[in-house]
């Protein structure tokens, strides 16, 4: 079985009008914190593919773990905390948050459904991606990346001739998984920017966080 690792942003997009006469169905992975614009790309997808639906407690697992951050001082994470005090604010790094988020759970869909295949919009030029190649093998299943060797422009560029392209979809990241995520700041100023004009409340919740992060990396670093 061949599917689609869903972000609703450019990429998968661009993945899905590639490949959708081998794609037997999506799979997205619900953080819980997804902006409206997302889940719209979602909803659009299940008229076209069939879309499997996974949600994950990115909730709890940022209350256990902490905020993921770029930069993580060891004495703020859970078990520097168990070795020093406890802290007001807990970090963990960025890549732990998005794998124990998206990646974890999007993989155990997988499994339990029978994917043999799975198609990414990974591309080369990425400043942030997996270290899997086109056809490796990762955990039993077959990782497709056909946008590989594109570029952002040639993938906007492709699936303008399939449908109308977003105005978010020019953000560096456009599959928009979570509103509030403190992690990825220099590719994420675009982002932040949007976000406050476009979505006031959801620019509050992520200056909360933010706020909270940025005083306990001040205080790591004194």
């Amino acid at each position: 079985m061949m599917a689609l690792a869903f972000s609703g942003g450019k990429d998968s997009w661009a993945c899905f009008y590639l490949m959708r006469a081998h794609l037997e169905c999506a799979i997205y992975v619900d953080t819980g914190f997804a902006y409206p614009d997302t889940r719209a790309q979602v909803e659009r997808l299940a008229q076209l593919l069939p879309v499997h639906l996974v949600q994950s407690d990115r909730q709890a697992q940022n209350r256990q773990e902490g905020i993921p951050a770029d930069v993580v001082p060891v004495e703020w994470t859970p078990l520097g905390q168990r070795f020093t005090s406890p802290k007001a604010v807990t970090i963990q790094p960025s890549v732990s948050c998005c794998y124990a988020n998206l990646a974890l759970p999007l993989l155990a869909k997988a499994h339990a459904i029978g994917v043999t295949h799975l198609v990414y919009g990974q591309r080369a030029d990425e400043s942030h991606r997996g270290v899997a190649t086109h056809g490796e093998v990762v955990e039993g299943i077959v990782r497709l990346h056909p946008i590989e060797d594109w570029t952002r422009q040639r993938v906007l560029d492709y699936i303008a001739t399939h449908m109308e392209v977003p105005a978010h979809f020019v953000l560096t990241h456009s599959s928009l998984d979570c509103y509030d995520c403190t992690a990825y700041r220099q590719q994420s100023q675009d982002r932040i920017a949007w976000t406050k004009d476009r979505y006031p409340d959801l620019y509050e919740a992520y200056t909360i966080r933010q706020t909270a992060l940025q005083a306990a990396l001040q205080e790591a670093l004194r």
